[in-house]
Formats: structure tokens, sequence, C-alpha cells
């Protein structure tokens, strides 16, 4: 039998242990259906999905490397997360290690429909989450105007009490001292070996490092201000540091950031794990470079070259160039293709054996029944009939009521809902005039529709589609003679450099 690990979460502390639960009695019931033996469970409690900072993913991330399991089960897609970015980075750790993420409620196929079907529910998820957080924030915005904690991780140094913050000295005179210390003209790893030789621990009991010493010097809570909705808040944290010590410390951080990354580029390569070098067959991955005029060049190489150029001699391709084309032919694709054939067969893969839960129907007619109950006997007591037989009748009702709130509830976690194909038409449709400025648009494109893209040095490639399996498409992406040039002059700097000329920038690679 193959091994498996669950993966749950709930997003915040207005959620129960109940969430937790049903996420894994369902997950559990899943593994028993399909013969797969869990052998763990990594539960993130009071976390959020909108980014991947969760302890119990980070290590069930680290520990797939070791080759223990071979499935993560969660109960559903956007509980692994409720960003695109970061699934699609996480899922990838997975794969290369060997494990896949399933989902024990959503019927996602290896064929080419579930592939787009499982980014589609990705998408859902995460507009969900942009939505749920629009609908949330005015009461947030409240809280805060009375002066109320609002959730997440305690600040070292704070400590919360009925959603009050108050300092911890003994913690807030750490702070300062890291502080005054890096003021002082330490470094931040200085201050962390002090820390260290002191003994002193984080919040959660361990050593302190760079990372975590960086945060404490870059938080403004402790100069007293909660930055939220273009505001900064003053009546939730008391003020541990003086905003003008905060301020300077803040600036030399930022003067030593500029200086330390200003030969990096930061481009997202929307093509990355999807462009294949049509001479040897390796990936082709994202770098950059200055020209000889000092313009920035960002493009494609083939992986096996970077490591060894005897191994392949592919040209470079511009990113812009090819990624361009690739945008342009996704879009007459879809122009031209039948979507409504495609949302049809994605429905039906997904809605397969879904039926109306008998058991849910029956626990919601109880639950209706029992507030029946429960109003007649208010009624009563509003006539004054009042003894011990019906106050005893009254916990007994409100009782069963409260139990089989918790039941429906647990219950509701199984539910699987039918897709609907006119949903699904509509979003695949969306997809067929995108912003082409927008970045997050293009590479969501990319990743539902583009399977992979093979590229030859006579100037043409073929574009693989989800949708259509092996039937490659083929096109012409002759034409950069001039940018040729250019890519050729990095590289020989980049394996010279000791070759005159304007300096390069670091590869950049996703």
């Amino acid at each position: 039998m193959k091994k498996a690990v669950i993966y749950a979460r709930y997003s915040s502390d207005n959620q129960t242990e109940q969430s937790i639960e049903g996420q894994v009695r369902v997950c559990k019931e899943y593994a028993e259906r399909n013969d797969l033996v869990i052998v763990k469970e990594y539960i993130d409690r009071a976390m959020t999905g909108t980014n991947d900072n969760r302890p119990a993913l980070q290590q069930m991330l680290y520990d797939s490397k070791k080759k223990g399991f071979d499935f993560v089960l969660v109960y559903k897609f956007d509980r692994f997360a409720r960003s695109r970015y970061d699934s699609a980075m996480n899922k990838a750790i997975l794969k290369q290690n060997g494990v896949k993420l399933l989902s024990a409620t959503e019927q996602i196929s290896d064929n080419p429909e579930g592939i787009i079907l499982e980014g589609m529910l990705e998408s859902i998820a995460e507009y969900y989450s942009a939505e749920l957080s629009q609908k949330v924030k005015r009461g947030l915005k409240e809280s805060r105007i009375k002066g109320q904690f609002t959730g997440g991780p305690t600040p070292y140094g704070y400590v919360v009490k009925d959603l009050k913050v108050s300092i911890n000295e003994e913690q807030a005179n750490i702070v300062r001292l890291m502080f005054n210390e890096y003021l002082s003209g330490k470094l931040i790893k200085d201050i962390v070996k002090l820390l260290q030789d002191k003994g002193m621990k984080n919040s959660y009991g361990k050593a302190w490092t760079i990372n975590s010493v960086s945060r404490v010097l870059r938080n403004p809570n402790y100069k007293g201000c909660v930055f939220a909705d273009d505001t900064c808040y003053t009546n939730i944290f008391p003020q541990i540091i003086d905003s003008e010590i905060f301020d300077e410390v803040n600036e030399k951080l930022k003067a030593s950031k500029r200086t330390s990354a200003h030969h990096k580029t930061d481009v997202n390569y929307i093509l990355s794990g999807k462009l294949i070098c049509g001479k040897c067959g390796a990936l082709m991955t994202g770098d950059s470079g200055k020209g000889k005029l000092g313009k920035i060049y960002n493009y494609y190489k083939c992986f096996a070259k970077k490591k060894n150029k005897s191994i392949c001699d592919k040209k470079s391709i511009s990113q812009e160039n090819i990624e361009a084309k690739v945008i342009s032919m996704t879009k007459y694709f879809l122009q031209h293709t039948n979507l409504h054939s495609i949302a049809k067969v994605m429905c039906n893969v997904y809605n397969k054996d879904i039926e109306k839960d008998k058991i849910l129907e029956s626990l919601n007619k109880e639950l209706q029944e029992n507030n029946k109950k429960l109003v007649n006997l208010l009624r009563a007591l509003e006539n004054g009939v009042f003894n011990d037989t019906t106050n005893a009748r009254m916990k007994e009702l409100e009782s069963n009521n409260k139990e089989l709130q918790e039941k429906i509830s647990i219950r509701q976690l199984t539910i699987i809902k039918p897709l609907d194909e006119n949903l699904v038409y509509d979003f695949l449709c969306s997809f067929k005039d995108i912003d082409e400025n927008n970045t997050l648009a293009k590479q969501r494109m990319i990743d539902l529709f583009v399977n992979r893209v093979v590229l030859f040095d006579d100037g043409t490639m073929t574009i693989y589609y989800n949708a259509t399996g092996d039937k490659g498409t083929q096109l012409d992406i002759k034409d950069q003679p001039a940018i040729d040039k250019e890519i050729e002059y990095i590289e020989q700097k980049k394996n010279n450099p000791n070759h005159k000329g304007s300096d390069y920038s670091q590869m950049a690679e996703r």
C-alpha cells in the first residue's frame, strides 16, 4: 500500500478544532477507500492560507525530501494554499521529491481536463480569499479603532489578553538591546551571536537567527504603530522603541539592502518549468545581464548548457520575444477551441459520483424538529408554566441543539458541491482577452493551458496544450538577430569575468 500524510489547517481563531477534526476525518475516509496508509498528520492551527508561512506546511515540505510518503492528502486544495504562486511552488517541491498532492473532496483526474480543472479550483479559491478579505475589512477597521488586537502571532515583547496588548518587560528589554546594538554599528549577525552567547531565546524557545532579528528591527509595532487601511493605528500596541530610533534603524537597514542587492534582478519568467530545449531536451531557465550599452536583457537559456557548455550549444532566446509569442498563440488557441466541450468534460470528471447527502438532510430535519419543540416550550414558559420538569426539558433541548449543530458543521465539510458548467465555461473564456500587461494573468494562463513548449534553433517552437494532449501547435519565432548579439556578449562576459565592458547582473531564476 502507498503511504500518505494528511495536511490540514484552519484560518483563524473564529474557526474551531471541529474544522480540523472534520478535515482529518474526511481525509482518513478517502485514504481507506483508496488503499492509502496514513503515516503522519501535519496540522496548522489558526494559520492563513494566503501565504506559505506555516510551520506544519514547511515541515511537511522538508520531510517530503526523505521519501517517507507518496502522497499529501488535503481536504480541499484551498487548505494547501489560496495563492496560485505559493501553490505552484510548493507542488513543484513535492513533485521534485516524488510526492503527489491529492484532494479528498475534489475529484481531479490526471488527464488534460483534470489539469485545467485543478488550476481553476485554485484560482477560484484565490478569488474567494480576496473577496473574503474585503468583506471582513470593515469589521477589522472597527476593532482597530477601538484599540483591539485583530489576531495573528503576538510579536515578541508583547502579551495579549482579552484583545488588549500590553508589554512583556523582560522581552521588551531584549528588543531595546537589539535596536541599540544595531544603531551603535553592530551587524545583525553580531547581534545574533550576542543573543546566543547570552542564551536568549525567541517566543518559541528557539535561538535567534538573522531573519528573526531582522523581522524585529523592521516591525513598526515596536514604535506603537499598526499599518492597515493606509492608516497608522497608534492605539493598539504600546510603544517599546522611540519613533526616531526606529526610523533611524530602518533607514540604515534600507541602505544596507540597497548596497547588497544592486546586482540582482527581480524578473518573473512565466515559462519557467515549461520551456524545453529542442536540442538536448533539458529545461530552459531564466537568466539576465547587461548589454554593451548597459541595457538589461532577460532571456531563457538551456540549463544543460548553463552547467556545461560542451553538452549543448542551443542559442538563448529573449524572454520578451518568446513569452509574447506563446501568450498570443494561446489566446488564438482559446478563440478557436470549443471551450463548451472542455467545460462539459471538466464538469463530468468533477461531478462524477456526487450524490445528495442523505445524512445531512436527516440532521437538518432533526434540528428543525428540535427547534419547534424549543419554540413550543418557550410559549409554555411565557404562559407561566415553569417547574423543574420544564427547566430540565429546556436544558435537554438546548444541549440537543448544540450537538446537532456540531454534527451538521462536521458533515458539511464532507459535502462535495457539483460544478456548474456555465461557471466553468465563463472561467475559461475569461482568458481569451487577458491584459497582456498583467503578469499574474499571463502566469495563470500559462499554468492552466500550456503543458510544455519545445524550442528549436531553426526559429520554430511547438506548443503542447493541456486540452490537446500530444498534438502540438507549431509556431515560427524567427527575427531577433540584434538581441542574439547582445545575449552572446553577455554570455562571453559571464564565461570570462575579466572581459572588459559593462558589468552584468546576476542570474535571476525561479
